[in-house]
């Protein structure tokens, strides 16, 4: 380049929004560099063009989306978007790239024509990353809709079966009631029959009632636990002189053989209690007769596993993991078994709340062993841990 350009188009080269740089296409030298370039590139606006040093421009570490300023770039005309190039200072900075090749004093020149964008870059990926976040909580909002949906359907099959289940016992107390009132029997056995008869179907409804509070009050967190650390051989015994007379109406033999030692570990007694028979009624519930159900403790080196295996008709595997699930044991109302299918989601409740756990294994046609694993160790908070206030039978005393 001979000479200077006239001032006038220096004056307008100097305020174009665009940076501008000139340089030889042999020696890279710079020719011209305006003041937005130098801005870009933070160039002293003091400094002689000549100092500025192209090949400085190109970036030392390559960058996962973007070309990086290079002479490959310097060698294609046209606009290259999105090429990373450094500032002189080192830091680097997002470009939209054009290059034009001319000649100036018959030497060829490369216009180096390009503007800053980082922000807006910046501001795109931050735009596409909120987009992303906008979706993936819309896609969790429409599942959890789904949810909500099934929930719903399963909670009017639960009302229904609820329904269901208090009519049987209720008519059945009514009929009896009026058998009794009217004084429709012949003998006084006759009449103890139906009085029994009236005190099981009432337990039937205790029963159903204490379930669905239970579920109602361990879903809120208010049911109370009193966590003690105790032998458990205690409760076992106690469970199994509890099933052997339902055992034997069944033709089932019940099998507990005692452990020698003591099994010491943390859990609520009477929660506990409430777990294990739920698991072991089951297991006599749904195996033939002539099977059998046995009673296993073992001292693992973390926790107690208390396992209750039966010679049942076991569960089909695609049934298995909705067996712990609210609502999911309902199935058809007319086919349904006594209860209101709440009694596992209500123990794995329980053992969760005493920070032990409950999982099965089955086999379709072979039976089930349902395991609890009760903790040897303190794994709640402190204040989890503590003793069950003295029963008093004599409600006076509690005036």
């Amino acid at each position: 380049m001979s000479g200077d350009f006239s001032e006038f188009y220096k004056v307008i080269a100097d305020e174009a929004i665009t940076g501008i740089i000139v340089i030889e296409e042999d020696s890279l030298a710079c020719k011209y560099i305006n003041q937005l370039a130098r801005e870009i590139i933070e160039f002293a606006p003091q400094t002689p063009h000549e100092q500025l040093k192209i090949n400085e421009l190109f970036p030392a570490n390559q960058r996962e989306g973007f070309r990086s300023f290079s002479k490959e770039i310097l060698g294609l005309e046209g606009l290259n978007r999105d090429v990373l190039m450094q500032k002189s200072n080192g830091i680097p900075v997002v470009a939209d790239v054009g290059i034009k090749k001319l000649y100036l004093d018959d030497l060829p020149h490369t216009l180096i024509m390009f503007q800053d964008v980082t922000i807006q870059k910046k501001l795109q990926r931050e735009i596409s990353l909120k987009q992303q976040e906008i979706q993936s909580a819309y896609t969790e909002l429409l599942e959890q809709n789904k949810q909500l949906k099934e929930l719903d359907v399963a909670k009017d099959k639960f009302i229904a079966l609820t329904t269901h289940e208090l009519r049987t016992p209720i008519s059945a107390i009514y009929a009896t009631a009026e058998v009794l009132k009217l004084k429709f029997y012949d003998t006084d056995e006759q009449r103890d029959e139906f009085i029994d008869t009236i005190f099981d179907q009432a337990q039937s409804i205790l029963d159903l009632v204490n379930d669905i509070l239970d579920f109602a009050k361990i879903q809120a967190g208010k049911m109370d636990f009193f966590i003690e650390h105790q032998d458990l051989r205690e409760s076992l015994n106690l469970q199994t002189t509890n099933f052997q007379q339902m055992a034997s109406q069944n033709k089932i033999e019940l099998i507990y053989n005692e452990h020698p030692e003591p099994l010491m570990c943390y859990f609520d007694n009477i929660r506990l209690g409430e777990v294990l028979s739920n698991i072991i009624n089951n297991a006599i519930k749904f195996t033939d007769e002539g099977g059998k159900v046995k009673i296993l403790a073992q001292d693992q080196p973390d926790s107690i596993e208390v396992s209750v295996i039966d010679t049942g008709q076991g569960i089909p595997p695609d049934k298995i993991d909705k067996v712990f699930d609210e609502f999911e044991t309902i199935g058809n109302i007319q086919t349904h078994q006594k209860g209101t299918g709440l009694g596992m989601p209500i123990s794995k409740k329980i053992m969760e709340s005493m920070g032990g756990r409950i999982f099965l294994t089955s086999k379709l046609g072979e039976g089930t062993a349902f395991t609890v694993k009760i903790p040897k160790n303190k794994v709640l908070t402190e204040e989890d841990y503590n003793q069950r206030p003295e029963q008093v039978d004599d409600l006076l005393n509690t005036v």
